[in-house]
Parts: C-alpha cells; sequence; structure tokens
C-alpha cells in the first residue's frame, strides 16, 4: 500500500457512475485518497440511477457485472434488473464511505491544463487545481432528444427512457414507444402487460437473441454465500461465453454463425407471417448492438401490441402522425431514442496552447485523435475510463473500467514516485493507434453493412477490432516510449 504525503498527485474524477466508482474505490484501497469525485446528479450510479424504465436490465450476467473484489452471492437473476444493481452500488459506495470524496449535484464545466495542472471549473463557479484528470461519464450520457416536427406539441405524456417519471402510472393507458433499441426492446413487455394498447414505432428492426432470465432460487443463493467459490465460477463461465460472443463479432466462423442461427430461430418463434417480416432486419446479426431478450416476441403478438414501420411525420397534440397519413392516437409516449456516443460530459477540456478536447476529436485527423482509447494526444494527464474504441460491443464495460483503472494507477505511481510531472500520448503514437485501427475492422461483422452508432461519425466503428485479451494486453502496462514525459 502506498503512504499518502502531502505532495502525493492531486486526482479529478469526473462522474460517480460505474467507473468513476471504481477508480475511486482503487484509490482508496492502494492508500491514495488525496482525490475529488465529481458527479452532476444528487448522487453515485450513473446509467443506473438515471435508467428506471420499466424491464430497465443489465444484458452482462450478474455474475459478471459487479467489481470482482466485491462479488455479491444473491443476486436475484441471471441478469439483473436495473434497481438491484443500483442498490449494489450503493451498498459498495457506502461501505466504501464515498460520499466523503463527492462532490454531487456539481457539474464540471471546464478543464483547462494550466502551469502543468488541470484547473477544474464547475457550475458553482469554484476551480480546484489538479495534478491528473480522469473522464469516467461514460460514453453514453448524453440523452438523444429526436428531432420531430410538433414534438412539444403533444398534450399526453412525453418521457425519454433516461428520464422516467416514476409518478406516472401508465395502466389502462395508449402508449407508444419510439425506438427499437435496447430500451425500446426491454420497455416493450413490462408496458405491454399494463397498457391498454401499446403501438412500437419501428423503423429499423433489430435482431433478438433469445435469452431466457431465470431467478435464482433461495437454495442456489444459500449455496453461493456459504461457498464463495462458487460465485468466481459463475463469473468465469460468463466471462468464457461473453468472450465467445466477442469473438463472434471479429471473425466468420462457427461462433458467428451459430449467433446468427440462434436469432433466425428466434424470429421464426413468431406465428403471423406478415408480423414476422414486419420485424425482420436487413442486416446481420450483431453488425449493430445485439439485443437479448426472453420475451419481447411474445408482447408484439398480444392482441393491444401494434408494430407500426411507417415513418413518423410529426407529433400532434393528440398523438403521432405517420406517413401514410394516420394518426395513432395516444396518453404516453416514450422516446427510447437512446445517447450521443462519446460525448465525454464535459463542456470545455482545453491542454495547452489551447488544444481542446472537441477540436482534436471532431475537427482533427481522424487516425491520430485517440491512443488506445485510453488517452489523447495534447492533453496531459489526462485519461477516459471506457473510451473510444474501447472493447464495448465484446466485453463487459465493467471489465473495461477496471483495465482502465489500473493503467491509471500504473501511470500514477510515476508521479507519486516524483519520476514525473506530466504525460500525454505523443501524436505518432495516437496515428499508428489509428493506423492499425483502419486496418483491422476488415472480417468484423460491423462493416457488412448496417448503419449503428459505434461509427460515430467515423469511418470505422469507435470499438475494439480484436479479442478482448488484446485489449487486456495492450493496456497491461504503460508504454512509456509512447508518451511524452517531463
Amino acid at each position: 500500500m502506498s503512504t499518502q504525503t502531502s505532495n502525493s498527485p492531486s486526482i479529478a474524477i469526473i462522474g460517480a457512475g460505474m467507473s468513476g466508482m471504481l477508480m475511486a474505490i482503487k484509490l482508496i484501497r492502494a492508500g491514495k485518497t488525496n482525490f475529488t469525485l465529481f458527479e452532476k446528479a444528487k448522487k453515485i450510479g450513473g446509467v443506473w440511477r438515471e435508467n428506471r424504465y420499466p424491464g430497465v436490465a443489465c444484458d452482462v450476467a450478474s455474475f459478471s457485472y459487479c467489481y470482482a473484489f466485491e462479488p455479491k452471492s444473491d443476486w436475484t437473476r441471471r441478469f439483473s434488473g436495473g434497481a438491484e444493481i443500483q442498490a449494489y452500488f450503493e451498498h459498495v459506495a457506502k461501505k466504501y464511505n464515498l460520499e466523503k470524496y463527492l462532490k454531487a449535484e456539481t457539474l464540471v464545466t471546464d478543464a483547462t491544463f494550466t502551469d502543468g495542472e488541470w484547473v477544474v471549473t464547475t457550475d458553482k463557479g469554484d476551480t480546484q487545481r489538479f495534478t491528473l484528470l480522469v473522464d469516467a461519464t461514460g460514453p453514453l450520457n448524453n440523452k438523444i432528444y429526436p428531432k420531430i416536427d410538433g414534438i412539444d406539441s403533444f398534450d399526453g405524456k412525453m418521457v425519454h427512457t433516461a428520464d422516467w417519471d416514476d409518478n406516472y402510472d401508465y395502466a389502462g393507458k395508449r402508449v407508444g414507444i419510439i425506438g427499437s433499441g435496447s430500451s425500446g426492446v426491454q420497455a416493450t413487455w413490462p408496458i405491454a402487460q399494463k397498457a391498454s394498447h401499446l403501438t412500437t414505432f419501428i423503423r429499423t428492426p433489430q435482431w433478438i437473441m433469445p435469452t431466457p432470465n431465470p431467478h435464482y432460487s433461495e437454495f442456489q443463493k444459500m449455496l453461493k454465500r456459504q461457498f464463495p467459490f462458487l460465485g468466481w465460477i459463475t463469473r468465469k463461465f460468463y466471462d468464457w461465453i461473453g468472450e465467445q460472443f466477442g469473438r463472434a463479432a471479429l471473425n466468420d466462423g462457427w461462433r458467428r454463425k451459430g449467433v446468427a442461427k440462434w436469432c433466425e430461430s428466434n424470429l421464426n418463434s413468431i406465428k403471423d407471417e406478415a408480423l414476422r417480416e414486419k420485424l425482420r432486419p436487413d442486416h446481420q446479426a450483431m453488425c449493430k448492438r445485439m439485443i437479448v431478450s426472453e420475451n419481447y416476441y411474445d408482447a408484439m403478438q398480444q392482441d393491444n401490441v401494434h408494430v407500426e414501420r411507417n415513418d413518423i411525420t410529426g407529433i400532434e397534440k393528440n398523438g403521432v402522425r405517420t406517413a401514410d397519413g394516420q394518426l395513432h392516437e395516444l396518453d404516453m409516449i416514450v422516446l427510447a431514442t437512446g445517447f450521443h456516443p462519446n460525448t465525454w460530459g464535459v463542456e470545455s477540456i482545453h491542454g495547452p496552447n489551447g488544444v481542446s478536447l472537441d477540436s482534436v476529436w471532431n475537427k482533427g485527423e481522424e487516425k491520430s485523435r485517440n491512443y488506445h482509447s485510453i488517452g489523447v494526444p495534447g492533453l496531459p494527464n489526462f485519461f477516459v475510463l471506457i473510451g473510444p474504441n474501447s472493447p464495448i460491443t465484446n466485453l463487459s464495460l465493467i471489465d473495461i473500467a477496471d483495465i482502465g483503472v489500473d493503467y491509471v494507477l500504473k501511470c500514477l505511481e510515476k508521479f507519486d514516485n516524483g519520476e514525473i510531472s506530466t504525460m500525454a500520448p505523443k501524436a505518432s503514437a495516437a496515428t499508428a493507434f489509428g493506423e492499425s485501427l483502419m486496418t483491422s475492422f476488415d472480417d468484423t461483422i460491423w462493416v457488412t453493412g448496417c448503419s449503428s452508432w459505434y461509427f460515430d461519425g467515423s469511418t470505422v466503428p469507435q470499438t475494439w477490432p480484436w479479442a478482448p485479451s488484446h485489449f487486456r494486453e495492450t493496456l497491461k502496462e504503460p508504454r512509456w516510449d509512447d508518451y511524452e514525459i517531463t
């Protein structure tokens, strides 16, 4: 354990979701407490605090979606619901007394690297200086509200899935869901069970992988409490499953063919041929984010559910108008329209000489704007957890964050020992990484012709074109020759 001194590097962590909490806790476990955890909301949790829509759940198995050093033996289901995951993170936060380091309801509006330090400014008008800046806001934090004519004219209830109104009762109401991604799919079954009528507006059908989500019995929970090794084995099993699934996206072969056959078989479970074809995607499975569900197609076959494939032309006082001229009268509209990817969560980040993160990312040379998903050239002492081109499509986000946090801790040791004062990825190292990305996606499923948010305006997907094990190896140790160091 490192000894905390008055000269220990100070660290700003932006975001108190899963990855920001992990950074903070691992610092505490290493005996380094000279950090501040900034959070724009009232409490920790990130995506699990904000996403409370009916049916919200993790698509990573419960025993894999928790911190390895804080296992939970009494998960209730194979894939846990959002409320249970949020409760887990709140429990862990309390155990490590994160409130002591947390600045809640505090939005970081600007971070500027000046005179060898990051000057962090908040919406309260306060400024603090830090040695290191860790962006832990996650790849998806800025909600997308669709640009639909008349969207503000609707007289009923309208909510985004990430801004759910827990007090609104949709039982017996006419509900419309706009969007067919993960949140739209997850919300369909529970809403269909209570609404008098549900209309799902689908522009692009998705492939759905049938994944049963059984409850764990009290006996199973007792066994894992009594024998923690069983929980560890369960985690390793699901990690292995995840690795196989990740490899299916990378190379054509038995894994990819198996996933495609599994999804096709699930689609064929729809008895009505016309409905089946309405829901048939025009791309290969896994080209977009793979969606898992045990009951989506069951919901779509209910008498009170209507699938609408005509384009939306506008929203009116009483509902949604589609291109065929029909007005779908609704009491509630659910915007399952997702998030803007890679928006960083901070309005303004500037390095020396006025270099901004926005200019590097959006206006710079694409192949030289990112270093191993963890850093950005021109921005010293700046680290991104679950950054662009991290393996978000073939590895659990909690594992990606864990790998990134350990990388930051190894860099921090150099600061703590007085060996370095600043480090920033060399432009040449970022370019080398970018060029390797450009030539490594050819066999992957993501470039087979579909349009997805993975591209984010780029010519290559913003994910990792190699196996998850390659990501672990790449970030196992910092490559000091790839950095400009003072």
